[in-house]
């Protein structure tokens, strides 16, 4: 089979050369075309197991209860020294309230915020109420008449104690106040999708920058741009982008007659700095939320770019000494990049975008084109120095010898990769189909467009060059005749006993693996960056922030007014503000109390529920189903639940205790509590989607490469010998993931199915060879020197290489792009040790207990 397709392939690669190339080439330059206008595309959805439980009830009752996709802007008062005897700032004075008021109204008017969900002091949706000699006085929290009189401010004081929302929307310490808004996914009108990284831009620009500049700049036009004139301005803006002017891109703050956004270029308009009216150097803004994410890791992403131009003169340099000749160290690096190019070109022909947390996926396929095209350059080599072919005939030589085992390789990568499809996250999804359209990119590039150059190059003098070969093989001698010991019983038991030892470390630690976050904050980021430090500010100023778990208690018509439902809902809210983890817990019985308790003089033993219904009526009949603590006809109350953080202990221990309540104190209650919306609620799908799909998926990738190692050579002693080392590999990635506290999420799981892809090529080549020489009758030690010869130094080339390039990352501004960094040199450091000295290791194994052909080739008769 193998001699039938190379036949009818070879004439189609070589007998007509210039065609070929120039069919590859033209794809290239379609793709290349087709990659330029790929673009960012990042999605809160995306992120969400869409199919799981929780997510169906987050879906149901988005629109009634609000989704999860959350911004909170906490304006602050900075900390000082304060004189003794003098009182503490708080926010009651008027330059608080009136940069509040600003920043709200700015919020209001960003692209994407859901305006009838942005609530702040200066929202009518805040609302206190007070018993009063004439009944109930209900009213918002900073009246529609505000002037900052010290009368009106002692007001406000008064009306923040009585709303309750201290804590909530104002800090425990009364020195800031928070803003939160909801942001829509689509445009309920055109349906476009939201643009995140502007919105991340014009949070920086409109909100914080506003009270941090001192500087305001005014942008105004240069020409005439309908229906502007030239000099009116079109847009205010509180950030000096300096030389990157022309590249950025307004929205003028006034539509056109079709009420359409203008847009209008950095390069038409010229830039007036004059000073700003709303810089107050006393306060601070602090940001967080999914969409302030995306745009401090989009941001952090254009230094990845660096790093992947500081890979490839790495790469290239490592390729220049090991290939002896720039000429040659420029193909393989060529070939990998114009797979790269293919790569996203054909993502955009899909017609999808990348997302900045699929910005590492370039970066694999870079380093597989790069592998590959170093064995296929190393075994041209060996054809011209060794067998003194002409480039022509080595091509073909190398092309028979190495296109079919390195494209079931790249094959078996495509199918493994395809396996995450399996974990139903859109993310994952989309990673595996950009990686897995990456593979079939090096297949063309590395099996078709590599194989046509080389047989192109000149070697000027052969001989010379043959002696260059020769001196670089020499080289290698001494570590090969060391490393070949393994394929001995001196080498083998001692290695195989250490392999055991570590499965042993690597069993223990796994069931310590974090399924989701071990870290506070947003791991994606470094632990001292800006957003993280934002994110601190709002935790330990106020007992909410956008960590958000709501539990949806379904119960009959008009249900709050039932005192058994409602006894059982306040019972499950003090369970939870009782919980390790949980900030706060709010729900309607919650507000009830405190409403019963304010009609009777606050005396706390009012503060119950009443039995009696008409009573519960008048109590939950005064708060507004606006307050989103229950629908119309009250049969639909949601628990809401601050948590401190959103590490995955904090999300499991939370979700138990609404779990062992349902069983326990629910039945009977008439109530049905359902998991769960809000931003924990996702996160907790994801977890759970993570947790149950894991095994599922490493199991597939490696079931995979089993069944094409064994349709490949055959021999359930290659099957042994080449996945053995990589399920090894695996587990010790998870325990080293366990001991230095990186969660397996939607993130880390791809990583791990990519580190056991690239493993497989190492142990598929190496074993080709290998056999091959067994099958001459060589020992096995003999064999295993043989093939070190040839194909060894190439395996420990590319991985060593790759080792290099990856670890670059450990330097990157992104956590996660750090952590990945890590566990990737772990997992080429494990598969190339596992390549190596496992390999022979366990063929001396099979030799000893497996039926030996005459041949001198391993396999079961």
């Amino acid at each position: 089979m193998t001699e039938a397709i190379l036949r009818a392939v070879i004439p189609l690669i070589y007998a007509r050369r210039w065609l070929s190339f120039s069919v590859l080439l033209l794809l290239s330059l379609l793709f290349g075309l087709q990659a330029l206008q790929l673009k960012p595309d990042a999605g809160f959805e995306k992120q969400i197991p869409l199919e799981h439980p929780y997510m169906k009830v987050f879906k149901e009752y988005q629109q009634a209860f609000g989704g999860a996709n959350l911004i909170s802007i906490a304006l602050m008062r900075e900390g000082g020294a304060v004189a003794p005897g003098a009182e503490k700032p708080t926010i009651y004075d008027p330059l608080f309230l009136d940069r509040l008021k600003t920043l709200s109204d700015a919020v209001f008017f960003l692209p994407g915020v859901d305006r009838t969900r942005v609530s702040s002091l200066f929202t009518p949706d805040l609302t206190y109420f007070e018993v009063v000699e004439g009944g109930i006085n209900l009213g918002n929290v900073v009246p529609r008449n505000y002037t900052p009189s010290p009368e009106m401010l002692a007001d406000i004081r008064q009306r923040v104690a009585k709303a309750g929302i201290i804590g909530r929307y104002v800090a425990s310490d009364q020195n800031g106040a928070l803003i939160v808004a909801e942001l829509l996914e689509h445009h309920p009108v055109t349906g476009e999708k939201l643009d995140y990284k502007r919105l991340a831009d014009l949070l920086e620009d409109q909100l914080r920058q506003r009270i941090a500049s001192p500087t305001l700049y005014e942008y105004r036009l240069k020409a005439d741009h309908a229906p502007y004139r030239a000099g009116d301005i079109v847009w205010h803006g509180y950030t000096d982008y300096g030389w990157k002017l022309r590249y950025q891109r307004f929205e003028a703050e006034q539509k056109d007659a079709e009420g359409q956004a203008i847009l209008v270029d950095g390069d038409e308009l010229s830039v007036k700095a004059v000073a700003n009216p709303d810089y107050a150097p006393g306060l601070s803004v602090h940001i967080i939320g999914f969409a302030k994410v995306i745009g401090d890791v989009t941001d952090a992403s254009t230094e990845v770019i660096a790093y992947f131009f500081v890979a490839m003169a790495l790469t290239l340099g490592l390729l220049w000494w090991f290939c002896g000749s720039l000429r040659l160290a420029l193909l393989p690096l060529l070939a990998a990049l114009v797979a790269v190019v293919w790569e996203l070109g054909l993502l955009r022909l899909a017609g999808f975008g990348l997302d900045p947390f699929a910005i590492l996926v370039p970066f694999l396929i870079l380093s597989i084109g790069v592998s590959h095209g170093v064995q296929y350059v190393n075994g041209w080599a060996n054809e011209v120095a060794e067998n003194q072919f002409t480039p022509l005939e080595a091509s073909i030589q190398t092309f028979r010898r190495l296109a079919i085992p390195g494209t079931i390789a790249i094959l078996t990568d495509v199918i493994g990769f395809a396996t995450l499809a399996f974990i139903q996250i859109d993310i994952v999804r989309e990673m595996a189909l950009n990686a897995a359209m990456g593979m079939a990119a090096v297949i063309a590039t590395n099996k078709l467009l590599l194989p046509i150059l080389l047989s192109w190059v000149r070697v000027a003098d052969p001989a010379q060059f043959a002696a260059r070969h020769h001196r670089r093989r020499a080289m290698g001698e001494p570590l090969w005749r060391r490393l070949s010991v393994f394929a001995t019983a001196r080498g083998a038991l001692p290695l195989l006993a250490l392999c055991l030892l570590a499965l042993a470390w690597a069993i223990h630690m796994y069931p310590k693996l974090t399924v989701g976050d071990a870290q506070a904050g947003v791991p994606e980021l470094r632990p001292d960056s800006r957003y993280n430090h934002d994110s601190a500010v709002v935790v330990n100023n106020f007992a909410i922030g956008v960590d958000i778990l709501k539990v949806i208690a379904e119960t009959g018509e008009y249900g709050c007014l039932d005192h058994r439902v409602m006894d059982n809902l306040d019972g499950l809210v003090w369970r939870l503000q009782n919980t390790e983890g949980v900030a706060s817990a709010l729900a309607l019985p919650t507000v009830a109390r405190e409403v019963r308790g304010l009609w009777n003089e606050n005396a706390p033993s009012w503060k119950v529920l009443p039995r009696n219904r008409d009573a519960m009526a008048q109590l939950v009949g005064r708060i507004p189903s606006s307050a989103g603590l229950q629908n119309l006809d009250c049969s639909r109350m949601p628990v809401l639940v601050f948590t401190s953080d959103h590490r995955a202990e904090t999300l499991d221990r939370v979700l138990a205790v609404v779990k062992d309540y349902q069983a326990q104190e629910a039945p009977g209650s008439g109530v049905n509590y359902r998991l769960a919306s809000g931003n924990v609620g996702v996160m907790a799908a994801t977890n759970e989607e993570i947790r149950a799909r894991e095994v599922v998926v490493i199991v597939w990738v490696h079931l995979t490469l089993l069944i094409f190692v064994w349709l490949s050579f055959r021999s359930l002693a290659a099957v042994i010998c080449i996945i053995t080392p990589l399920v090894l590999c695996s587990l010790l990635t998870y325990g080293f993931m366990a001991s230095i506290g990186i969660g397996m999420k939607a993130a880390t799981l791809p990583v791990a199915a990519f580190g056991v892809g690239i493993g497989v090529d190492d142990g598929i080549y190496l074993w080709g060879v290998f056999a091959h020489y067994l099958g001459r009758g060589l020992s096995l030690r003999e064999a295993y020197m043989q093939a070190l010869r040839s194909t060894g130094k190439a395996v420990l080339f590319t991985s060593l290489t790759l080792i290099v390039a990856v670890a670059m990352w450990l330097f990157s501004g992104l956590q996660f792009q750090a952590d990945m960094g890590l566990l990737l040199v772990t997992m080429f450091t494990a598969n190339l040790l596992g390549a190596l000295l496992m390999l022979p290791a366990l063929a001396w194994l099979c030799a000893k207990f497996l039926p030996m052909k005459p041949s001198g080739g391993l396999t079961i008769q």
